[in-house]
């Protein structure tokens, strides 16, 4: 047990009033009435056992509090997400890997385990958040959403995917000349690694340059390699991460499926499919996947990911009440009586797919930004918020300001 200095020397000084060595100081005078010394004895006692206990309870309560504080939030199914009927029309995806996988077309909604019956057997470090930094631009808007993930407590594991030739160069001395992101990027994924403890993968390209000039191609067709998870998420950047749980709660308690992505919706709500996929790797997927990429276009994308899969999963992106991602693009369409609370309440991720700016994370000259800004005055208000806000949690995770933009 901790106890306090005040603690220890009241206890220190009541053994040594109670010790029988102790001199006693003879009493001169008989007139005054002295309190016995067993009374005095009892009272010290009591007072000490007394202050004691009550240190005690004050002790227990603080560590409770420290466990409550660093112990893993575990997740709930989002009640709006529940078991939802088959969409009834077939949907052929284009058949970019042919053969044995892609022939089905079969497209089926999201469903959840009942979260009672299943929450209990999570194993939380069988599932991870994942993040794929094809470029040094990728590298803090990814970090930024593992800052958020741990913020919030999220009980899954964090992987960042970088590509492997940044780990084989070597870093650039002084006056040398070199990639100059690559030290800056070193440094951030050291600093995750660190602080929020992001697992760093570095991974092949799915192909190679070609001497045309084709750079290298990444997909997260490499995290099908990490057959040390069960399920993998990914989410599209740049965005804001708001609510840790309903994403964690996809990934914990989704049925097993080799290849989930979100219900595209034709209402330009600015979400696209892409922007959140669940994966369950497996060597025999990986294998199969890299075995055709011969086959593919130079202009491949995880976009065109979802062809490789006879049955998808379709997570439902949102209800009227409730969003896995919202898009800052319907900002732009607000109406009278918008309402910046419904907005921002009850959403996961806030994604900034806007299309009268470049990004968040670049500082466009004012004229530029005063002309992208929503009519709406309330939805104005928020969209301005949500901009500042990613600048700010720019500098605090990346500690990188915005970078300057240039149209040419």
């Amino acid at each position: 047990m901790l106890l306090t200095q005040s603690q220890v020397s009241v206890a220190i000084s009541s053994t040594i009033g109670m010790h029988p060595s102790q001199p006693q100081i003879p009493t001169t005078t008989t007139s005054i009435a002295t309190p016995s010394p067993t009374n005095t004895t009892s009272t010290v006692v009591t007072f000490t056992i007394a202050l004691f206990l009550s240190g005690y309870v004050l002790q227990q309560r603080t560590v409770k509090g420290l466990q409550d504080a660093i112990k893993p939030r575990i997740p709930q199914a989002p009640p709006s997400l529940n078991v939802q009927t088959p969409f009834a029309d077939s949907v052929q995806p284009s058949r970019l890997f042919g053969g044995s996988i892609g022939s089905k077309g079969r497209v089926a909604y999201q469903k959840f385990m009942r979260t009672e019956d299943a929450s209990a057997g999570v194993k939380w470090k069988r599932l991870a958040h994942v993040q794929l930094a094809r470029t040094h631009h990728d590298v803090c808007n990814s970090i930024m959403v593992f800052g958020e993930l741990h913020r919030l407590k999220s009980p899954a594991r964090k992987v960042l995917l970088f590509p492997k030739s940044w780990a084989a160069e070597k870093e650039t001395g002084k006056g040398a000349m070199g990639d100059p992101f690559m030290d800056s990027s070193r440094r951030l994924m050291r600093m995750a690694a660190r602080r929020y403890g992001v697992e760093l993968r570095p991974v092949d390209p799915i192909s190679e340059s070609t001497e045309d000039g084709v750079p290298s191609t990444y997909s997260l067709i490499s995290a099908y390699a990490l057959t040390d998870f069960d399920r993998v998420l990914a989410i599209e950047t740049p965005g804001l991460l708001l609510d840790a749980s309903p994403l964690d709660a996809v990934l914990a308690f989704t049925e097993k499926t080799p290849f989930a992505m979100l219900e595209d919706s034709t209402a330009n709500d600015g979400i696209h499919a892409q922007d959140l996929l669940l994966l369950q790797p497996s060597k025999e997927s990986h294998t199969t996947l890299t075995e055709r990429l011969p086959t593919l276009p130079t202009t491949f994308n995880d976009t065109l990911l979802h062809t490789a899969f006879p049955d998808p999963l379709l997570l439902s992106s949102s209800t009227e009440d409730t969003a896995l991602i919202r898009s800052i693009s319907l900002l732009h369409d607000a109406q009278a009586g918008f309402n910046a609370t419904v907005f921002l309440d009850n959403v996961a991720y806030i994604r900034f797919s806007d299309p009268k700016l470049p990004g968040p994370e670049y500082d466009v000259p004012w004229a530029k930004k005063r002309d992208a800004r929503p009519k709406n005055k309330d939805a104005d208000w928020t969209w301005t918020k949500l901009y500042g806000e990613f600048a700010q949690k720019r500098m605090d995770i990346c500690g990188l300001d915005l970078e300057s933009w240039r149209d040419y």
